[in-house]
């Protein structure tokens, strides 16, 4: 179950926080790790809404599709388990004119257990091409805003 999601002052980075769940667990009583993809997916909206930019809204109000991932990955170096207290860290490693570059750590207390990446980019669909979805040029207020709260 994710909660208070949020900035830490000075950090440069913004923070989602985890308490991991039974259902989050396997039969062994270890995150099954499609787990770790979720929480990175919220984390990465947590912190859009947090700039100003939460999904419903930027669909109603700019027609986006969303944030969609044109690449994920992760690394898994130790292992989470029911009542664990998980601290995701996200932060942007790189901003393109049409992508964005995130970072995340997922840690207990203070220990490495995950490292993962995303390439996201702000999709619209494309009336002229039959709505194929496309990359939008990153708007300034959405790069300021991410920047604003990351620190």
């Amino acid at each position: 179950m994710l909660s208070s999601p949020g900035p830490t002052a000075g950090s440069g980075c913004f923070v989602t926080n985890v308490r991991v769940a039974f259902g989050d667990c396997d039969p062994a009583n270890i995150v099954y790790f499609p787990n770790f993809y979720r929480w990175l997916d919220q984390a990465t909206h947590d912190l859009c809404e947090a700039a100003g930019f939460e999904l419903t809204a930027v669909r109603r109000d700019r027609q986006w599709v969303g944030f969609p991932l044109a690449e994920a990955g992760a690394r898994f170096h130790r292992p989470a388990t029911i009542n664990d207290l998980l601290r995701v860290e996200t932060r942007v490693r790189e901003w393109r004119p049409k992508m964005f570059l995130l970072e995340h750590k997922i840690m207990r207390d203070g220990v490495l257990l995950v490292d993962g990446w995303q390439t996201r980019f702000i999709g619209v669909h494309l009336a002229e091409q039959g709505g194929r979805l496309a990359a939008l040029l990153l708007p300034a207020e959405f790069v300021e805003g991410v920047k604003r709260v990351i620190g």
